[in-house]
């Protein structure tokens, strides 16, 4: 029952109280820490990283111009700065006569800006290098009002097959021909840059024109540009390795504010904690194995003082008392008392008489100290009688 209720009163102390206090403050602001650095990992995943992939159809014009051409915006897109990009043209065209018949054509493919119309530089010298600009005809109509940030041309053809190969192939799978009709398709994809990287502080595209240079009698299905972006570094280790990267990211985020946390949690205590004035609080410190209401008073001022003193415990036990002991109450043996250097009343003795009450004194005072308890100042009132007693004689 005891070791129950000592449990009990352990659990419902202040201190416990506090501690449990401070521990749910600690794990709810850790997991709302956590939440955070969650969150601005996520942030900066999306600000950092590129779409590694980026495919935009391409709807081609006829008739405006004289070669087929088609507009899109890249306003939605992220592009990155310091960032290389590998940029592919895809045409799906019938084998068709016309198109088998056309041979060699080219492609050009510009990025724009809509600041101005001038045209500007490759954005490196090794895309100027391996990239051909100023292609030959160029649709004035949809340039106009337009900045060039990048230019490329590159020549394209629809793939021969040999008649005869051609006749084979349709009379063997013939049968497969009538059940599952399908058009001859031939798909073409044409590099049109390679590692294209935009300086920190340029233009970003925010449109591209695709130039068909085939004329109007090219067939095309459709049409379309994929961007792909080239990762290296930590852009890479964080989109291969993303799962990994956010636990470790964000783990080495949270621990951060964890440790700023507790930091400002110290500054605060200390600034608004405050501590008391010296010399006003006791310290009461009881010893382990002692039991009963023997205690130790330390006084923090320095002043030692031992006198009856209460200290509250909980509300099911009477309060703790200190008691001093009578031993700390008797002068120890030997010592002497300011009241004994005060001369007693009457004439001046001789020499002799002073000494005899000397030794007279100093028998009573250390009669005084053996088992009787008597004080220093009732040892003073008898001198007095014993210098009367010689003065009348």
């Amino acid at each position: 029952m005891d070791y129950v209720r000592a449990t009990y009163n352990a659990a419902t102390s202040k201190t416990a109280q506090r501690t449990l206090l401070n521990t749910i403050l600690a794990a709810a602001a850790s997991s709302v820490l956590f939440g955070l650095a969650a969150i601005a990992y996520l942030l900066f995943y999306h600000n950092y990283l590129p779409d590694q992939i980026t495919t935009i159809p391409i709807h081609l014009q006829y008739g405006y111009e004289v070669n087929p051409y088609g507009i899109a915006s890249l306003a939605d897109k992220n592009f990155k700065d310091l960032q290389d990009y590998d940029i592919t043209v895809t045409l799906k065209l019938p084998r068709s006569p016309p198109n088998l018949d056309r041979g060699n054509f080219m492609l050009a493919l510009h990025l724009l800006d809509d600041a101005s119309n001038k045209l500007v530089t490759p954005p490196t010298a090794a895309a100027a290098a391996a990239q051909s600009t100023a292609p030959p005809i160029m649709p004035t109509s949809a340039l106009q009002g337009k900045t060039i940030l990048h230019s490329s041309a590159r020549p394209a053809i629809v793939p021969y097959t040999d008649p005869l190969v051609s006749l084979a192939s349709r009379l063997l799978f013939l049968a497969y021909h009538i059940f599952f009709p399908a058009s001859e398709t031939a798909t073409l994809r044409v590099p049109m840059a390679e590692r294209l990287q935009f300086r920190r502080g340029t233009l970003m595209p925010t449109s591209l024109l695709l130039d068909v240079q085939a004329g109007q009698a090219l067939q095309v299905y459709s049409a379309a540009v994929t961007v792909t972006a080239q990762l290296r570094g930590l852009r890479w280790l964080m989109y291969t390795w993303r799962i990994t990267s956010f636990l470790v990211f964000t783990t080495g985020f949270w621990l951060f504010e964890v440790v700023f946390m507790g930091l400002a949690w110290v500054v605060l205590s200390v600034v608004f904690g405050g501590d008391s004035a010296p010399g006003q609080t006791d310290v009461v410190k009881t010893e382990q194995g002692q039991t009963g209401s023997t205690g130790v008073v330390k006084k923090e001022a320095g002043i030692e003082e031992d006198v009856p003193m209460t200290f509250p415990t909980s509300s099911r036990q009477p309060p703790l008392r200190y008691e001093p002991s009578t031993e700390a109450v008797k002068d120890e043996a030997g010592e002497t008392s300011p009241l004994a250097e005060i001369p007693p009343l009457g004439g001046e003795a001789d020499d002799e008489d002073e000494e005899e009450e000397d030794e007279e004194d100093g028998r009573f005072r250390g009669d005084s100290g053996i088992g009787t308890s008597y004080s220093d100042r009732d040892g003073g009132s008898v001198r007095r009688r014993a210098s009367r007693g010689r003065q009348q004689r």
